[in-house]
């Protein structure tokens, strides 16, 4: 990517909020390839949660181990030091990759509710991503619901990611509507699409055809000067199922979308991360 390119990118600082997941260290991957490309500043943040806390101090409480299936005693002490030893494990991870990659970064721990915390730090970052690590059953991946408070709260860009975005060919998606916010899920799936070498699907969301069209030729006429390969394609009244279908069978890349306040606002938006694997940018 040309220096006059990153200039013009929407991205100059990024949040990675991290815990011990495996989703978690793809996150923490993809943001320092992000911000190593975009010659972004890079926060890394773990959040002791206070509720963990707060439940080892409880005295019926108890835990599992994964070697046996005895209870033992949760100690408060014990949930100290794992915390402890967490933050400073991913650190070192954060420290060794970004220095690799000549990323500037910086890394804080905070103590409280985690949604609440990342909150409040992304207010001062341009993108804030997270691993999608939450399993509501055995094989079944579900957005944890610090993941769903990001996505229903949060003013800014956001990307929930499973798997470590490879940049390479892979088509970048756009799901384009009539949402205020429309024009900047262009610049930025474009801008995407341009790190990756790789051509655009814009899908059209329309009431009818004829909304359609219009909205595409308004699409093809904001995306002309990015010098990209752009695909269009038209979704008249989808469902949220068709949406993802549509999705998955076209590519594993990055989706970057709007609120989609029209179409599948609130918790409909978090079920539509919940179908695709692929890494999702939400920008409200």
């Amino acid at each position: 990517m040309s220096d006059e390119y990153k200039r013009q990118s929407p991205i100059k600082r990024i949040l990675a909020a991290l815990d011990a997941s495996t989703s978690s260290l793809n996150a923490l991957h993809t943001a320092i390839d992000l911000a190593a490309r975009f010659d972004a500043e890079l926060l890394g943040l773990f959040v002791e949660d206070i509720n963990l806390l707060r439940l080892a101090q409880l005295p019926f409480a108890r835990e599992i181990s994964l070697y046996s299936a005895r209870p033992r005693p949760i100690l408060p002490a014990e949930m100290e030091l794992q915390l402890r030893t967490q933050a400073t494990r991913i650190r070192n991870i954060l420290a060794q990759i970004a220095n690799q990659s000549g990323v500037s970064w910086k890394f804080r721990i905070a103590r409280g509710d985690v949604g609440a915390e990342v909150l409040a730090a992304g207010a001062e970052a341009d993108l804030v991503i997270m691993g999608k690590i939450g399993r509501s059953l055995p094989g079944i991946q579900r957005s944890g619901s610090t993941v769903r408070t990001l996505l229903l709260q949060r003013t800014g860009m956001t990307m929930i990611l499973e798997t470590r975005i490879q940049f390479i060919r892979i088509p970048v998606v756009a799901v384009y509507d009539n949402a205020e916010s429309a024009r900047k899920v262009l610049d930025t799936a474009a801008h995407l699409a341009k790190l990756h070498e790789a051509p655009l699907i814009v899908f059209i969301v329309a009431k009818n055809t004829e909304e359609a069209e219009a909205r595409k030729q308004k699409a093809s006429q904001k995306l002309r000067h990015h010098g990209i390969h752009v695909i269009f394609r038209q979704l008249i009244n989808p469902s949220l199922s068709a949406l993802a279908s549509r999705i998955r069978a076209d590519t594993r890349g990055p989706v970057v979308i709007s609120c989609l306040k029209d179409w599948f606002a609130g918790e409909k938006l978090c079920g539509l991360v919940d179908e695709i694997a692929n890494p999702v940018l939400l920008i409200r």
